[in-house]
């Protein structure tokens, strides 16, 4: 192995043992080793490195860091196999060394579960990998890291299998989802909460729904839909779309009726119902705004569209129920001719109408 100059590197290979055959693995190293022709005998002026204890059947990765004093110069790699019997095999594979320390892992190595975040290394040529996929994936040729679930995995950036730059990535979870009616009318709030505490509430267009920040309470400014963004200290994110409803248009029509008459009111805005506050002053026909006075008073009377948006305002748009007039009296009696004066009265004020069967007329009382 060739290693250009004096400093520590990384000295890594991959092996397998086929069975129970060998027991331990010595490792040594040199850059003058004298191969014996004896193959049962060890390198000269050989360093020793921490030995293997082979696994079985699998391929193992074995890493361990040399010192060189001096450089350019090629090192060779010894292994003294102990074994007890002839009939396994041991393979070894991609042994490199690689001078120390590789460049550190840069980029934000914190990201949400479900999002990504980008690692760099300014040593080229390296792939990546992550010691625990279920809390985040990595891209092995690109650094890009999907967080999955909340943890701490390492990520790894490796040249030549030896080479390793290690950093710690922190995946933090969403906010739990946003509760909550997730319409409003313009004009009127909806409030919106979140199991997950201390996080602050936005909103992607004020000029349609407004949001406190501390509350989640949100405000219709403007018929259309508003994002409605729930985010943590950690920056991580749930959403929801918040729609705001029109209301209806004003309602039109006699707002005064007599008991025991009508009045039909109006609205513009199609496919709503009417209703009354006090059915005992006056009621109203659902589907049509007809509205029949029951006794004297006042009552609201509401039109509500199917998304629950409604025209009322307390003192506004209420009918008023009037009496009917008492009954008129004429004193004196027996038969009244045209051009007689009549005195009568109704215990009030205004005017009185009579009529004969050959002619009419008017008398104020």
């Amino acid at each position: 192995l060739y290693c250009a100059s004096a400093g520590t590197y990384n000295l890594g290979f991959w092996y397998y043992n086929s069975g129970t055959a060998f027991t331990s693995i010595g490792v040594q190293y040199s850059n003058s080793p004298n191969l014996p022709a004896n193959s049962s005998s060890s390198m000269t002026s050989a360093t020793t490195l921490p030995s293997i204890t082979p696994a079985i059947n699998t391929w193992t990765h074995y890493t361990t860091s040399i010192t060189i004093s001096s450089g350019p110069q090629i090192i060779y790699i010894g292994l003294d196999v102990q074994a007890n019997s002839s009939s396994n095999y041991l393979a070894i594979d991609d042994i490199g060394v690689c001078q120390t320390p590789l460049p550190a892992i840069s980029g934000t190595t914190n990201v949400c579960a479900g999002l990504t975040t980008a690692l760099t290394d300014a040593a080229a040529g390296g792939t990546w990998t992550s010691s625990n996929t279920t809390l985040a994936t990595v891209g092995s040729g690109t650094g890009i890291v999907t967080g999955v679930a909340a943890g701490t995995p390492n990520i790894t950036y490796t040249i030549a299998t030896v080479c390793v730059s290690t950093a710690a990535v922190t995946v933090n979870p969403l906010p739990a989802a946003i509760t909550g009616t997730k319409s409003v009318c313009i004009g009127l709030t909806t409030a919106l909460t979140d199991a997950t505490a201390g996080g602050t509430w936005s909103s992607s267009t004020t000029s349609v729904a407004t949001v406190v920040s501390g509350t989640g309470v949100v405000t219709g400014v403007a018929t259309g839909t508003s994002t409605i963004t729930y985010t943590l200290s950690t920056g991580c994110i749930i959403t929801t779309p918040v729609t705001v409803n029109p209301l209806p248009a004003a309602i039109t029509g006699t707002t005064n009726v007599c008991i025991g008459l009508t009045t039909a009111l109006t609205d513009a805005t199609a496919g709503g119902t009417w209703s009354s506050s006090t059915t005992s002053v006056a009621t109203v026909v659902s589907g049509t705004g007809v509205v029949t006075g029951v006794a004297t008073g006042t009552s609201t009377i509401t039109y509500t569209l199917p998304t629950g948006c409604i025209i009322t305002t307390p003192g506004s748009y209420s009918v008023t129920v009037y009496s009917l007039p008492a009954t008129v009296t004429a004193s004196g009696g027996g038969t009244y001719c045209n051009n007689t004066t009549i005195t009568a009265s109704n215990g009030g004020s205004g005017t009185i109408y009579f009529q004969s069967t050959t002619s009419g007329g008017t008398s104020t009382a």
